[in-house]
């Protein structure tokens, strides 16, 4: 087909047709061919090439599970994990926290058992103590037996028989000198167990009068306790 030209009336300049025009730049395909490349290419770049005069609906990016909005460096949007991936997470937290209980179970074990050997110590240095103490005790009341003074005869004028009744309502009686100390009475007391060394005091009834450890450096002639026979109590205190 001949070109056709037209000129301007004031300029002579040749004017060409835009079929013509698009054809010598798009190497003489059709209109129709052109508006179906540029509508390609907007498909594919987004955009209509500048300085072509057409003007027409073009396809939105395809939908390929790019984020365009992250402009020439797109990142992948993430997608739904996996079934299996969501299992090995379970199954790896399953695994940790079973662990911690264990970890957990195996310090308690280790706390009861420093405890119990602890306790099992302490027992034992109390049960030690305890022997010692006993020990001692009876240490004491054999050397009490040992510095009682020898008792008397019944018809020695200076004897003086002490009867003593025990909070169980027991007696214990026997005689000593009147130039003997009140220690020795208190050491006869100890020596039969009926109670606990330093927790009472002698009474004497009737004119009342207690005697205590703190008299035991007297004689029983200072403390006025001379009848041939008195009769005591014991006081707890």
């Amino acid at each position: 087909m001949a070109r056709q030209r037209s000129y301007h009336n004031s300029g002579n300049i040749p004017q060409q047709s835009g079929d013509a025009i698009h054809s010598e730049e798009w190497g003489g395909i059709s209109s129709k061919e052109h508006d179906e490349a540029i509508s390609l290419e907007a498909a594919y770049f987004g955009g209509v090439p500048e300085g072509t005069s057409y003007r027409f609906p073009y396809a939105p990016y395809p939908q390929t599970g790019l984020d365009r909005s992250a402009g020439s460096n797109p990142r992948p949007v993430p997608g739904p994990t996996s079934p299996s991936l969501m299992a090995q997470r379970l199954l790896r937290e399953q695994q940790d926290d079973e662990y911690l209980a264990s970890l957990q179970a195996d310090r308690e074990k280790e706390l009861k058992a420093v405890k119990k050997t602890e306790t099992h110590r302490s027992n034992e240095g109390e049960s030690f103590r305890k022997v010692l103490e006993e020990e001692e005790f009876e240490r004491r009341l054999a050397a009490k037996e040992t510095s009682l003074p020898q008792e008397p005869p019944l018809d020695n004028e200076n004897a003086v028989t002490l009867l003593v009744r025990m909070p169980n309502g027991t007696r214990h009686g026997r005689r000593f000198l009147k130039s003997d100390k009140l220690q020795s009475l208190f050491d006869f007391i100890d020596v039969g167990k009926a109670v606990k060394p330093g927790t009472y005091r002698v009474v004497r009834p009737y004119p009342r009068r207690a005697f205590s450890v703190d008299d035991n450096s007297l004689t029983l002639d200072e403390l006025g306790l001379t009848s041939k026979q008195e009769a005591l109590f014991l006081e707890l205190i």
